[in-house]
């Protein structure tokens, strides 16, 4: 027999081929193997998706509140009286959830605003807190401080486990005051039933570079075109695939035109994961342009699957790639030292073959998916146990 546990989450797939918080539904679907059936509380977004969903691991609860059909992270100021609206009904449906479903505990995904709601709706019902701190939230705390960083430290010191994403984030809640006893080191991970290495190097597309982040200003995926443009000289095989979707993509394919890349560069849309697989482990190089990272998946997936990463010199890819070891650094938006580094990935064979020995073997050992619900399940039991 199962127990049931109430997931609080700012992002959940939206619908059909939607991937907008994938991680949360896998995770779902993982744990209900463990014993835990989730009962998921998510934000209704937008009009087409459904209140309400009834799978066989995990039941969904979309709550109302006006939206205005945008998700939060695309207003650049933030929309104080919707979130004011967001956390009213989320702690509503909150405690009528826990109450007809009989939850033993709360899992909140980010601080705020699902882990206010999720802190509320502990208090107010006894039941214990699991937060996971994903980047976002943290960055928000971080580096408006104010309201947010209050908002962040209130529901951290009153959760009684926290998952943490990245050791930037653990060591900045432990100098706040945050109990280290109670913080868990370990990011979402890969799949490594999904997402393995392939056999030999050697058998890549040469010259082939990969890009799997979404096409949203955050992710900086123009910066890649521009520096493909400046090598391409010396490149002369290079190919370079853009495996994600979002409103800048119409954009970005007229930008690879007016370079003169459209031969070089393929659009593919989302793939699933097994798409994204097959892609991965036919290129040699994997890129990232993002300023700001909590713990990416989508670099864990590339690495597991022996990817040489090139990725941007900050603390959460730092925890993964030491430079010119198993991967290379370059500073954000620095499309110069991005354009030197796609060079030498693609013309360094030891870098390259030593990226698809070391990388692979560092995910299995603390960067798996299954590692991720081992530790859920774990704190779970333990949270349960103790109310």
């Amino acid at each position: 027999m199962s127990s049931s546990v109430l997931v609080v989450t700012n992002a959940y797939p939206d619908f059909p081929g939607s991937y907008h918080g994938i991680f949360v539904r896998r995770s779902a679907e993982a744990l209900s193997g463990m014993g835990w059936r989730s009962h998921v509380l998510a934000p209704r977004i937008f009009r087409n998706s459904l209140p309400s969903e009834q799978l066989p691991s995990h039941d969904v609860l979309r709550f109302p509140f006006p939206s205005a059909q945008k998700l939060l992270i695309e207003y650049k100021r933030a929309p104080v009286l919707r979130i004011g609206c967001l956390v009213a009904s989320g702690l509503y449906s909150a405690l009528r959830t826990i109450r007809a479903q009989d939850c033993r505990l709360i899992h909140a995904h980010w601080a705020f605003p699902a882990g206010v709601i999720a802190m509320a709706a502990s208090a107010l019902s006894s039941r214990p807190l699991l937060l996971t701190v994903h980047g976002s939230d943290w960055r928000m705390a971080a580096g408006r401080g104010g309201i947010f960083r209050k908002a962040f430290l209130t529901v951290a010191g009153r959760s009684g486990r926290i998952i943490s994403v990245n050791g930037e984030i653990s060591r900045w809640m432990v100098e706040a005051g945050i109990a280290e006893s109670k913080i868990f080191l370990q990011p979402v991970g890969a799949d490594l039933e999904v997402f393995r290495c392939a056999p030999e190097i050697g058998k890549r597309v040469p010259h082939s570079v990969i890009s799997t982040r979404n096409l949203t200003d955050l992710y900086r995926v123009g910066d890649l075109l521009e520096a493909a443009s400046a090598v391409r000289g010396k490149l002369p095989e290079l190919k370079v695939t853009v495996a994600g979707d979002g409103p800048l993509r119409a954009k970005l394919e007229s930008d690879a035109d007016e370079l003169g890349l459209s031969s070089r560069i393929k659009f593919t849309g989302r793939l699933d994961q097994r798409e994204l697989a097959d892609e991965l482990t036919r290129s040699r190089v994997y890129v990232s342009t993002s300023p700001v990272e909590g713990a990416s998946i989508s670099l864990l997936e590339a690495m597991a699957c022996g990817c040489l990463p090139v990725v941007t010199d900050i603390p959460a890819n730092r925890d993964w790639i030491d430079h010119g070891a198993n991967g290379l650094l370059f500073s954000a938006g620095d499309v110069h030292a991005l354009a030197e580094c796609l060079l030498r990935a693609c013309e360094d064979s030891g870098l390259a073959k030593a990226a698809a020995t070391t990388n692979p073997a560092a995910v299995a050992g603390h960067g798996s998916f299954a590692a991720h619900i081992e530790l859920t399940a774990r704190l779970y039991k333990q949270l349960a146990d103790d109310a």
